[in-house]
């Protein structure tokens, strides 16, 4: 057999594995929760209108209805502050009922495209993690993530956990991919002297100087922090370029059958908990010390991804039994 079929096999057999829906359905809810809280908070501060209506309806000042290319709901309406308030009612209601699992890929898709629209409408207020969440709800649509911990799976089986079919594992694994792709991205860019010892790993002590991002307004506590901060950014770095390591491991662990030293080291010590402890701390360190809104949360959401559902506690990873 020559070695574009043998790779064409290879590369078949690994977007086609099977697994048990729980961790894509804690994705979803995860996600879900995620998008509530942030979209929650512009509901209670009744913001709505002004960063989604049209700047001459009292909207900020954006020049909404006059881009070469407005947003469809502006073109296919006629342009009202109500359209921007209805816009994102409908984001909330889709992204509610995806989380709960109801119709769970019809509201997916709506709440994607209503999502996407609230960016399209005010690009300043679509931030990178918006980007990255709405990705991920692609791939989380086309997957099986409502056959467990869904209103859909009760409705099937009268059963949240579903009945314990197998579903397509390739919408995880491209999340995990999407995952190592931005954090290497991310380390990559971060050329400034301050994240290499040329700069003595202060770049963490610089930013967490900066009011506008620091949750801490007086920063003479950072001189005592000083050796844990050069400590944080260091792990910081080293965490990032090392992610495409994660696709390794992953691919030693789901070829393990075939046996080999390296493999057997990776099946014993399970240096892949390492790194993911690693970015646990890395993006709790974050929420506790600076304001960048729902990125960590939203990042932590994420992180089911990078688990096998046999490798979830068995309360949840085995479908209850009415």
């Amino acid at each position: 057999m020559n070695r574009p079929r043998r790779f064409a096999q290879w590369w078949v057999r690994l977007w086609d594995q099977r697994e048990a829906p729980t961790v894509l359905a804690l994705l979803r809810i995860s996600v879900g929760l995620v998008l509530l809280w942030d979209l929650g908070a512009v509901a209670m501060l009744d913001l709505a209108e002004v960063l989604w209506a049209p700047d001459t309806l009292g909207g900020l000042p954006s020049n909404l209805l006059g881009r070469p290319k407005v947003p469809e709901v502006y073109r296919l309406f006629e342009p009202t502050a109500a359209v921007g308030v209805w816009t994102f009612r409908v984001t909330v209601a889709a992204v509610t009922l995806w989380t709960l699992g109801l119709g769970t890929r019809f509201f997916g898709v709506i709440a994607i495209l209503a999502y996407a629209q609230l960016g399209l409408i005010l690009p300043l207020g679509d931030r990178g993690i918006d980007m990255m969440l709405r990705n991920v709800m692609v791939a989380l649509v086309f997957s099986g993530s409502h056959r467990a911990l869904s209103l859909d799976a009760w409705l099937k089986t009268r059963r949240f956990w579903g009945d314990g079919e197998q579903v397509s594992s390739w919408p995880r694994h491209l999340i995990v991919l999407q995952l190592v792709v931005m954090y290497f991205s991310a380390g990559v860019q971060k050329t400034a002297l301050a994240w290499t010892p040329l700069g003595g790993y202060t770049a963490l002590y610089i930013i967490l100087q900066d009011p506008h991002v620091s949750r801490f307004g007086d920063g003479a506590w950072l001189d005592t922090a000083l050796p844990l901060l050069r400590l944080g950014t260091a792990a910081t770095h080293i965490f990032e370029w090392t992610a495409p390591l994660m696709l390794v491991a992953y691919h030693l662990r789901l070829t393990q059958k075939k046996g080999g030293r390296l493999r057997d080291l990776v099946a014993r010590y399970k240096p892949h908990w390492v790194w993911i402890g690693v970015g646990v701390t890395l993006h709790i360190g974050i929420a506790a010390t600076m304001n960048l809104g729902i990125f960590p949360f939203a990042m932590l959401a994420l992180y089911w991804a990078w688990l096998h559902p046999d490798e979830l506690p068995t309360w949840l990873r085995r479908p209850r039994q009415a």
